[in-house]
């Protein structure tokens, strides 16, 4: 059965497309979605990123949900910040977004939402257990044309108006003389992106916007520094300020500087979480600032500089989104909340939108431009230095779990002080160095992950770290 090939993470379900993602395993899904909520309230969003495989996914799931007895409205092509966006303000209990985020072309995905972020691993798990015992003959299909309800709905006006109100864009607007050059890589952020800028009072240009010919991306897909040498080029040729880069659902964000530099992904964060400590840190107000496992030493640093508490998850945008919701939730201290992965790039704010938002990052960081009135190396400089080395391992057949557990025992052996959450394995010193260890959820990989103060120390420790698990592997 194709559903046997599907891989569960927390961040949804994906498959390769058409292998594993066939029409009825799609509809299975979306029954199985429906079993699961079982509710009233039959009320679901569904939106999808650009990927040709998008379509004919989005005519599956909305068989699916109709004949579970849903009331649909859908969005469309939408980015996944816009998508979730528009669940929470209409207050939609449910949402499917169809999207392979940032992974390969072959690849597709569901992304499945519950009423106040994506399913967690239970959740999943009962939904998979639907899933293995659905049988579309018992379905009438004759149901289908009388229980359809389907509406559809363009919300990225709304979007985009409602952030401005996070923005200060009236004054941003007036003073703004910024040249940006965006590189959405043909996915849904093109419907976006270039609008709010435009808004802003930015000079855009825009490469990369188009599918090709052939219907295939003009870049591979995950805005990383070796996908991103048409923006490079770009930025640095044409004398831009600031490169913008995004992967099909925009809820990541590259950023390249004025000086052709591709900065790492946690660099964009870390500009707009020093600059929401500077300006709140005189509020009576707790501080908080929740982010993962994996993202980098300099938001310990700021948070000690500016008096503001940080709060690590695991790795996956659900905990960081469940934790920032609960700490708004306890009214027992006047707080400020919000975070952001470094990894990825994505802000939360969450009084805005909780979830990763590669939109709205970009949208902070041209107003911190205009404000400060420095360049985006200038703004780099001003942050605690950090280098960072990665290291990908291959996994494939490997019982993960009896792995880790055989490295963290060498670790340990080896006079390491170990942190462990679930899978992941994180060893250091205080502010100075980590190395982090992370089974991919979405890849048959494992990340080690290092950093330091010295760019060699980051090197040795990531490859030192990295040899111990290829030897423990063998």
């Amino acid at each position: 059965m194709e559903e046997d090939n599907l891989i569960f993470t927390l961040s949804g379900i994906r498959g390769l497309a058409e292998k594993d993602l066939t029409f009825n395993t799609i509809k299975k899904i979306a029954i199985a979605f429906g079993l699961w909520i079982d509710g009233k309230d039959k009320k679901v969003v569904i939106g999808r990123d650009t990927r040709p495989s998008s379509s004919l996914i989005e005519k599956a799931l909305i068989e699916g949900l109709s004949i579970s007895g849903f009331k649909i409205l859908n969005l469309g092509v939408c980015p996944t910040p816009v998508i979730i966006y528009t669940k929470n303000k209409l207050n939609i209990p449910g949402g499917i977004i169809i999207t392979g985020s940032h992974n390969p072309q072959q690849w597709n995905g569901l992304k499945l939402l519950a009423s106040k972020t994506f399913l967690n691993a239970e959740e999943l798990q009962i939904i998979s257990i639907y899933l293995e015992n659905i049988d579309l003959n018992s379905y009438d299909r004759n149901e289908l044309n009388a229980i359809q309800n389907v509406k559809t709905m363009d919300p990225v006006r709304d979007y985009i108006q409602d952030l401005l109100s996070y923005i200060d864009h009236i004054q941003i607007k007036q003073k703004n003389n910024l040249r940006v050059v965006i590189d959405s890589g043909a996915g849904a952020g093109s419907l976006v992106t270039p609008n709010l800028l435009n808004e802003l009072g930015c000079q855009t240009k825009l490469i990369n916007d188009d599918l090709l010919a052939n219907k295939d991306f003009p870049r591979e897909i995950e805005p990383i520094k070796e996908n991103l040498k048409d923006l490079i080029m770009e930025v640095w040729q044409g004398k831009y300020d600031i490169g913008f880069a995004h992967d099909t659902d925009a809820d990541r964000l590259a950023i390249i500087g004025e000086t052709g530099i591709c900065y790492p992904e946690d660099i964009g964060l870390a500009i707009i979480a020093k600059y929401f400590l500077e300006n709140y840190q005189n509020i009576d107000k707790q501080i908080f600032f929740v982010t993962n496992l994996a993202s980098s030493l300099r938001f310990d640093a700021l948070a000690e500089k500016y008096n503001a508490k940080i709060i690590r998850t695991p790795i996956g945008e659900r905990f960081l989104t469940e934790e920032i919701a609960n700490l708004i939730m306890d009214s027992s201290e006047n707080r400020l909340v919000f975070g952001g992965e470094g990894s990825c790039g994505g802000f939360i704010f969450p009084y805005f939108n909780n979830t990763r938002d590669g939109i709205f990052a970009a949208a902070k960081i041209i107003e911190i431009l205009v404000k400060t009135g420095n360049t985006l190396s200038e703004l780099v400089t001003e942050l605690p230095k950090y280098y960072s080395h990665r290291i990908k391992i291959n996994v494939k057949n490997i019982d993960i779990t009896t792995l880790i557990n055989k490295v963290k025992a060498e670790l340990i052996k080896e006079g390491e002080k170990v942190e462990q959450i679930n899978n992941d394995l994180k060893y250091g010193k205080g502010k100075e160095w980590f190395v982090l260890i992370h089974p991919s959820n979405t890849e048959p990989v494992i990340r080690v992950i290092s950093e330091a103060k010295r760019e060699s120390l980051a090197r040795v420790y990531c490859e030192a770290t990295a040899e111990l698990v290829k030897l423990v592997i063998s």
